[in-house]
């Protein structure tokens, strides 16, 4: 997730994606990942994409392939710590 500084970011990057979802949650109160699939969906970025999940992770929500779910940084570290038949027992804390 190597991110240089542009001086202008489009509106499918990866910065862009993120920070307009996390505005947008803020504002509306919905959950950030609804906000962030609505975002990218605008601007042509596909859920689930590798760009989805660069911006997701940004969000801090990133992508937990053990679960096949976006998670809060600290549960998706404890669920890919598990061994995978056992990667479900992160979501019970």
């Amino acid at each position: 997730m190597a991110t240089h500084k542009l001086p202008v970011y489009p509106a499918d990057h990866p910065v862009a994606l993120a920070l307009c979802a996390m505005f947008s949650s803020l504002d509306t109160g919905r959950e950030l990942i609804e906000t962030l699939a609505d975002t990218a969906e605008r601007v042509g970025v596909p859920f689930g994409s590798e760009r989805f999940d660069e911006a997701a992770a940004m969000a801090g929500i990133p992508y937990c392939r053990s679960l096949d779910l976006y998670l809060d940084r600290q549960t998706q570290r404890e669920a890919e710590a598990l061994p995978f038949h056992l990667a479900h027992l992160a979501l019970t804390h």
